[in-house]
């Protein structure tokens, strides 16, 4: 008796720890620039980190300030790269994730310090032209929206796995989310298409 009760006591610390865990680890690493490489070598792509506190989530009362910016190269006929364009992008900080495919699209996922708020996925061209851009209310419905495990800064809806649908064509980008769904991103339109039942649903699509 003695013993059963002390497995309840130790169950319930073990998922009180884990929940107060869930719901108070939020440790970042500061924001440093990044850069992407086309597959094929042509395009690359630089973010310079922002300066717009105010503009993320816990920060209100912070300094707005320079948004993210992109900065897009193209390889010229003596290997050197020529700068395309140097522009502000969606994110007040910093992009979390980047892709850049073989003809120069960027792609980029969540926000610094705020993944699953503001522009949660952002196509730019390769021109640095915005393309598209989706926050997770238009990407999802009111009530799964509230289903996205949160911790005290982010809504984490999107996993570890996504990249581009094809080695050899990357005119799509996948992307799975905290439910196993599936999101398929066209480039160069923009347009999405969400597949609830993920892999399964997407062989199944793919049969002759």
């Amino acid at each position: 008796m003695m013993r059963s009760r002390l497995k309840v006591i130790i169950l319930f610390i073990v998922v009180l720890t884990l929940q107060t865990f869930n719901s108070l680890a939020d440790e970042w690493p500061a924001p440093t620039s990044q850069h992407a490489v086309s597959r094929n070598g042509k395009y690359l792509a630089r973010i310079v980190p922002g300066k717009s506190w105010g503009d993320t989530v816990e920060f209100a009362e912070s300094k707005k300030g320079a948004y993210a910016r992109g900065e897009f190269y193209e390889k010229q006929t003596d290997r050197s790269f020529k700068l395309i364009a140097d522009v502000p992008l969606q994110n007040p900080i910093a992009p979390v994730h980047v892709l850049l495919n073989d003809q120069g699209y960027l792609v980029t996922f969540d926000n610094w310090h705020n993944a699953g708020y503001g522009k949660v996925v952002t196509i730019y061209k390769a021109s640095g032209a915005l393309l598209r851009s989706y926050e997770l209310e238009a990407l999802y419905p009111a009530k799964r929206v509230e289903e996205i495990p949160r911790t005290v800064s982010s809504r984490h809806w999107l996993s570890e796995n996504y990249g581009f649908f094809s080695e050899t064509d990357e005119s799509k980008v996948y992307a799975y989310d905290f439910r196993g769904g599936l999101f398929l991103f066209d480039l160069p339109s923009g347009d999405y298409e969400y597949l609830e039942g993920g892999q399964y649903q997407l062989l199944e699509r793919m049969k002759p």
